[in-house]
């Protein structure tokens, strides 16, 4: 469903560009010219150094503003699709859209934006639901009065996951409550395919559905569809592409359905449940299966395997396509609650050369080598995944953190991320030095 037109223009009066002529001029007349606007990142280490760019993106129109950053994809055309949350734009942040209008501003922007590396809006679209507003009829701008739900497929009630992948398809989920469904759109919102029933009870054994999913890989040349699935079961799960018919599961250390007991430095594990106990946490205690939520999944362009954030235990696991156990990693393990490991992308993009991995509870991004331990217990060595570099601290300011949630790369070298809870921001960060890791 396409509600912006793709790089569309504005009328500018003439009266604002000679006020804005006049303001440059007078800001020239006062401040040193700068080759960049780019700000060096906070606790910047190693080489390269980031910067923030604090005009990235640029002001949405129609008196839009986003909510929390569920997901994030880099396009190979470069384009930077984000998925956010409108349900979790507070009542104030859209005083415009409220009967009274309280305010000039807000209204809630659609779910799927996609910009360009210059923070231009490209095109948004997707329904609006469960938001803090409105009085029935009331208009909100980019949607139709009362938000019907569509009627050719389930939308999700809690955005979470977006991959735009190589054959021009781009690929939703959710993680809220009967979230059980994976889109599948065209670019311009063209419904194509729903794996998946909303509602269905949660089961890492089930062929069918996921449960409250995560993130995605889109395997093009093999037309596979990885899902890290996620916040209700523990697995990853993998689907055809075209069909969306189940291929294979494989849980923590590979254990599938039906490869038997394992033996790990756990001890002897069973092959993938159904579900597992309900698991806590403690410093240096991870469990033996994948924890929830198992919250990403990417694949090594150059070796192919398959790299899995079990974002509770603080580490990465790593396997080869078909889920045979490769190594694993573990980062800062006393590290409580959400968890150290959020997401991790290779860097340079189409490189093996360093992976940055964001970590939402601590609020910073790690550059280490993708060197994972064969180790199979409940700590790895300091020569896994060792560190090289990083960037970020918890804070509200430019080039700061708050549970820095999801991340990609482009071909140009930079970086973007996207905040949850009250952090409800995307964010651009560029190398400003010379090398790479």
């Amino acid at each position: 469903m396409k509600i912006w037109p793709r790089a569309a223009k504005l009328a500018v009066p003439a009266s604002a560009i000679i006020a804005a002529a006049l303001f440059i001029a007078f800001a020239l007349a006062r401040v040193p010219v700068t080759a960049s606007v780019v700000i060096p990142a906070v606790g910047s280490y190693g080489q390269p150094r980031f910067g923030v760019d604090p005009t990235w993106p640029k002001e949405l129109p129609n008196n839009w503003i986003i909510g929390q950053v569920g997901g994030l994809s880099v396009d190979k055309e470069n384009d930077i699709w984000v998925y956010q949350r409108p349900y979790s734009d507070t009542s104030d942040e859209l005083d415009a859209a409220q009967s009274p209008q309280a305010a000039i501003c807000c209204y809630p922007a659609p779910p799927v934006l996609e910009f360009d590396t210059n923070g231009n809006l490209l095109n948004a679209w997707g329904p609006i639901e469960n938001i803090t507003c409105c009085a029935p009829g009331t208009t909100v701008p980019g949607r139709n009065p009362n938000n019907p739900e569509p009627t050719n497929y389930n939308y999700v009630k809690g955005e979470h996951g977006i991959f735009a992948d190589d054959a021009g398809y781009v690929w939703i989920t959710g993680n809220a409550s009967g979230d059980r469904q994976i889109l599948k759109f065209t670019r311009n919102g063209t419904f194509v395919m729903q794996i998946g029933t909303p509602g269905t009870t949660c089961s890492n054994l089930d062929t069918l559905d996921v449960c409250k999913a995560a993130m995605f890989y889109v395997d093009v040349p093999n037309n596979e569809l990885y899902v890290a699935d996620g916040y209700g079961n523990n697995r990853i799960v993998v689907f055809n592409a075209t069909t969306g018919k189940f291929k294979r599961a494989w849980g923590a250390f590979g254990v599938t359905a039906t490869s038997g007991a394992v033996t790990t430095g756990f001890g002897v594990i069973p092959p993938l449940q159904a579900t597992y106990p309900a698991f806590t946490y403690t410093a240096g205690h991870p469990s033996y299966h994948f924890a929830n939520p198992v919250h990403c999944v990417t694949k090594d362009p150059v070796t192919g395997y398959i790299w899995v954030c079990d974002r509770v235990n603080d580490r990465v696991q790593v396997f080869t396509p078909a889920g045979a156990y490769i190594g694993q990693c573990y980062f800062a393990q006393s590290t409580l609650g959400p968890g150290s490991t959020w997401d991790t992308k290779f860097y340079p993009r189409g490189s093996n050369r360093v992976m940055l991995s964001a970590d939402g509870t601590n609020n910073i991004v790690r550059a280490y080598l993708p060197i994972p331990s064969q180790t199979t217990g409940t700590t790895t060595p300091s020569s896994a995944c060792p560190l090289v570099g990083g960037f970020g601290h918890n804070g509200r300011n430019a080039g700061y953190f708050h549970w820095v949630h999801v991340a990609d790369v482009d071909s140009y070298g930079n970086y973007y991320e996207g905040e949850v809870d009250t952090g409800k921001r995307v964010q651009k960060f560029t190398p400003t030095s010379s090398g790479h890791w």
